[in-house]
């Protein structure tokens, strides 16, 4: 902390729009304590989301990656849905083609029905992008095989790679290599 900033002379930095718990699981995360989360935090999906946006926000690429694999274990350690505000929380703080776009939707795509999901989309609160994307993926994933082909297959099940953050895509007027965007 130097400079003439006004962080290196109070020795306070202020991050006022991030939780505090984040910040924490970040900066245990940041001394090598990995995520360092309690049982009850590997199932709440609002955390486990703000921890990849908090590490867009700070362009740390391996802490998001971190928090796509605790999603990603979420979401199948019983199957489980995104809630609608997790869902526009993410569409809010991330760009098209986001790995955590990504994520929700194939979620939706390979665990959700289709008649069920209809009916939740009445509601004006799903984001328009969530929701075209949501419609793309479910055409490119089916007609839909037996359960156990789908459950073998769905993307996220054996790897979170597919929505890892590749460090030198995120670089500025880089453009992504073929290894960041294979599916």
């Amino acid at each position: 902390m130097n400079g003439s900033w006004e962080e290196a002379k109070s020795n306070i930095i202020n991050l006022p729009a991030d939780e505090p718990q984040v910040y924490e699981i970040f900066q245990n995360w940041l001394y090598g304590a990995g995520l360092d989360l309690e049982l009850g935090q590997t199932k709440d999906m609002s955390l486990l989301l703000s921890l990849w946006i908090f590490g867009d926000k700070v362009q740390v690429p391996w802490f998001q990656n971190a928090a796509i694999e605790a999603l990603r274990i979420a979401i199948i350690e019983p199957p489980r849905e995104f809630r609608l505000k997790d869902i526009q929380t993410a569409f809010e703080n991330s760009g098209e083609g986001s790995p955590i776009r990504k994520l929700i939707v194939d979620g939706y795509v390979w665990e959700g029905s289709l008649k069920g999901l209809m009916d939740k989309f009445q509601d004006e609160g799903y984001p328009k992008a969530f929701i075209t994307q949501f419609f793309e993926g479910y055409v490119e994933a089916f007609p839909r095989p037996s359960t156990q082909t789908v459950k073998k297959n769905r993307p996220y099940g054996l790897t979170a790679q597919r929505y890892y953050v590749h460090y030198l895509d995120s670089l500025p007027g880089r453009e992504p290599t073929a290894e960041a965007t294979e599916d």
